[in-house]
């Protein structure tokens, strides 16, 4: 477990002045680098504070932050501390707005189709409560949902008087198509809404997106997407996919600040959803005075130094690329199942890339799952989760180090 210092120290160093030019230039930062040696890869590391005695691979709960997130966040908190004066706080508006047109253009959608909220748990729920449906109308939802993409439909169902039914997919599917099957084989002339994940966090299981939305918008069915488990770690077009609406969070695999995340809300759809929050800042009577989404942001007193620095984050990922972030994660995840998988173990996670993403699930005896996770952390230095198993996401701040260190401590905490 332990580092060369001198190796180590150099990499923080040259990480820190390309992550300096990131923030001036970002088309300049890491392209003297190469992108598919680990040096790389360690230098990207460097940018996180976390120790090698405590390595976060739980990129499906909870992410450290960039370096430089957090010390914007530190930097424009310490601002608004210093002069909190409306005269002072005027410059977070332009700030808030580069914010959302870095995200929008990551998305492949417009700035007015994207609302700034605190997380996916509510931009979940602004859906769903805010979809105005009549009682005995239809709504589909994956088994594997998060609750607040599922319990929440229960909620809303028993209030409303709706029909509520689970989607359930195969434990181990083969193909798309089986995938697909499920969904649409649940489809008829009731059903309203779909509302999907786009990765299982219980299972790991990556659904076909695309191909169940082609299916579901041709019988006129608004389709939701819960994007937690994507959004920083996969390429993504929320056009081409789709989708009515798309929600996410800054603190998982983006790796931005705390308590912020997003809402698209595909511009046709946007006056059919009623927010569940009007605050200062809605305007005068039913009909709000903001533009496009954002009326779904309407919700009092905000974090405006997280909101500023989302905006540092998605320059990071624009600097190193979405599409290498992807290539990554997917690199990691596969090591990590075939370690697991080698070493005689088996995953409740598909082994298929394309049936599989981040997410990596190995099957453990029950009640076994809090000791070993324990032990994992304690005597490996690796943090996971114990959702359906034994839950490893790692992320472009894990190293092929860091995965053969999972692999032995699964190893040797389960044989």
């Amino acid at each position: 477990m332990k580092i060369k210092n001198s190796r180590r120290q150099f990499l923080q160093s040259s990480g820190a002045l390309l992550l300096s030019a990131a923030a001036s230039s970002p088309k300049m930062a890491f392209s003297a680098a190469n992108s598919s040696s680990e040096d790389y890869w360690e230098m990207v590391r460097s940018q996180f504070s976390f120790t090698e005695s405590a390595v976060p691979m739980n990129a499906a709960n909870l992410c450290p932050s960039f370096r430089a997130v957090s010390e914007k966040v530190a930097l424009l908190t310490a601002d608004i501390d210093q002069d909190c004066s409306f005269n002072n706080r005027a410059k977070f508006d332009d700030l808030r707005e580069n914010t959302r047109t870095l995200v929008a253009d990551q998305l492949h959608v417009s700035r007015n189709e994207i609302a700034l909220v605190r997380n996916t748990s509510e931009a979940n729920n602004i859906v769903n409560n805010g979809l105005q449906l009549q009682s005995g109308d239809e709504v589909l939802i994956w088994d594997q949902n998060h609750p607040t993409n599922n319990v929440a439909w229960e909620v809303r169902a028993a209030r409303f008087g709706l029909s509520l039914k689970k989607v359930a997919t195969p434990s181990n599917p083969v193909s798309t198509d089986e995938l697909v099957t499920a969904f649409t084989s649940q489809m008829n002339s009731r059903t309203k809404v779909l509302s999907l994940t786009h990765v299982s966090n219980v299972s790991g299981i990556k659904l076909p997106v695309k191909e169940i939305v082609n299916m579901a918008k041709a019988r006129g069915i608004y389709v939701h997407l819960d994007g937690a488990q994507v959004w920083g770690a996969m390429s993504l077009d929320l056009k081409e996919l789709g989708v009515d609406s798309f929600s996410a969070s800054a603190h998982k695999w983006y790796m931005g600040p705390k308590e912020v995340g997003i809402l698209y809300v595909r511009e046709e759809n946007i006056e059919r959803i009623w927010p569940s929050v009007v605050a200062p800042g809605w305007g005068d009577g039913p009909q709000t005075s903001l533009e496009g989404a954002r009326k779904f942001e309407s919700l009092g007193q905000r974090d405006d130094a997280a909101l500023a620095a989302l905006g540092v984050a998605a320059e990071i990922h624009n600097t190193i690329g979405v599409e290498k972030i992807e290539r990554r994660i997917v690199k990691l995840a596969q090591q990590l199942k075939t370690g697991i998988t080698d070493a005689g173990f088996e995953l409740v996670t598909p082994m298929d890339p394309t049936l599989s993403f981040g997410v990596c699930i190995t099957r453990v005896p029950a009640g076994n799952n809090g000791s070993i996770l324990n032990r994992l952390y304690t005597e490996h230095g690796i943090a996971g989760a114990g959702t359906g198993g034994v839950r490893l996401c790692p992320t472009i701040y894990n190293t092929n180090e860091h995965i053969e260190r999972a692999v032995s401590g699964v190893r040797a905490l389960m044989t």
